[in-house]
């Protein structure tokens, strides 16, 4: 009986190994920037380096459904897990995550994207549901603001609502 051994997918192997070792290179690099920068970071996960030069005009917004909170320091697992998940969002973005401890202790990790422009950004911060968008040319948190809707109705169609809320009752 002629049994073939079948052989190990290398190819398959050192892609996995590749990815993993990849993984953990960016999980290492900011969570040495947790470390060093507790007030604050924007890492780039293309050249593994911190952003720290950013023009006046950028700010940066948190994305959707991309962020995740830790309340103790997240291990080096949570964030390899964080990014495995993230990862396309990430690079869709151009590569940012940011990450900051609030004054409750607890550690927020978020994909970041690059807006031009307050306007932009106070709109974009709207739209992804974010408390706060980011200026890192000044290092401040500014609160997103909600719009304040004011819808004025010609006289005719006042009265006309008036009247139907009379006939309602």
């Amino acid at each position: 009986m002629n049994m073939k051994i079948k052989r190990p997918d290398y190819r398959e192997m050192l892609v996995t190994l590749t990815a993993d070792l990849f993984l953990q290179n960016i999980a290492k690099g900011f969570k040495t920037a947790i470390q060093k920068h507790p007030s604050g970071f924007t890492f780039n996960i293309i050249n593994l380096q911190l952003k720290t030069a950013f023009s006046p005009e950028i700010y940066l917004v948190g994305q959707r459904e991309h962020g995740k909170n830790f309340k103790t320091d997240p291990k080096l697992s949570d964030l390899i897990e964080w990014l495995c998940i993230n990862l396309s969002a990430i690079y869709s973005k151009g590569g940012l995550i940011g990450g900051w401890w609030n004054k409750d202790g607890i550690f927020f990790l978020d994909v970041v994207a690059v807006i031009s422009g307050y306007e932009n950004a106070m709109l974009a911060g709207m739209i992804n549901g974010e408390e706060k968008i980011y200026h890192p040319y000044s290092s401040r948190c500014i609160d997103v603001q909600t719009p304040q809707i004011n819808i004025y109705l010609p006289e005719k169609q006042k009265a006309k609502l008036k009247k139907d809320k009379r006939r309602r009752k």
